[in-house]
């Protein structure tokens, strides 16, 4: 069965860093960029369709204990969300615990789950158990350690899903979903998209190639 797109609203494509850090003989590229789409459907829709192409999984938030990635480079949780269950409104949350590790190679996080009752449901369970996300948001932050050596090398994703209202003119009074993303790579060897396998598990739109885009924005920066 063909997979449904979904209608763009509105869409922005911006790259917020485009440097290089090495030399021209050998490069260093880092390359941030931040992508914004707004659409009709829910969160809750978003949600079950990331949920379908792989991007809300164990791999982007993590139950077991995982090594040099966390949240975010500002301790952001691996995932937070509004959510309905059992017809009451909750915080749900999956923070990463600093266990330690040896600091030069590898640095452990334990994935912690709020509220008590939910630590074993994961989100890409959410729709089978008919909870119902009304916001939510996912943070990735993998860096990356050579033997003995601090890498400066790192992906960085941050992703945000909120419904909105209209600021003015006929659609003043009507809602819509805003997806914000901002991908961020460092250490690349030449002018790459960042974070591509992320991408790849957003593109739900309709005539809307993102991959490509970004290629674009990245080529003319």
């Amino acid at each position: 069965m063909k997979e449904k797109k979904l209608d763009v609203k509105q869409k922005s494509v911006r790259v917020k860093e485009l440097k290089n850090y090495g030399s021209s003989l050998r490069p260093l590229y880092t390359i941030a960029v931040e992508i914004e789409i707004s659409v009709g459907e829910s969160p809750d829709t978003l949600h079950k369709m990331f949920t379908d192409t792989g991007l809300i999984t164990r791999e982007t938030i993590p139950f077991d204990v995982v090594s040099n990635f966390r949240g975010s480079a500002d301790n952001k949780p691996f995932y937070s969300a509004r959510i309905v269950h059992e017809g009451l409104t909750k915080k749900y949350e999956v923070a990463a615990r600093d266990t330690g590790g040896f600091l030069r190679t590898r640095i452990n996080y334990e994935p912690v789950v709020y509220p008590e009752e939910l630590r074993l449901t994961h989100p890409a369970e959410f729709s089978r158990l008919n909870i119902e996300v009304e916001e939510w948001e996912l943070h990735n932050y993998k860096h990356y350690f050579m033997l003995l050596i601090a890498s400066k090398r790192y992906e960085s994703v941050d992703m945000w899903v909120r419904r909105e209202k209209g600021l003015g003119g006929e659609e003043a009074a009507s809602e819509f979903t805003v997806l914000r993303v901002d991908l961020a790579e460092s250490e690349l060897k030449a002018r790459k998209v960042p974070c591509p396998w992320y991408l790849e598990r957003i593109s739900i739109f309709k005539d809307v190639d993102l991959k490509e885009e970004v290629r674009r924005k990245i080529e003319v920066g």
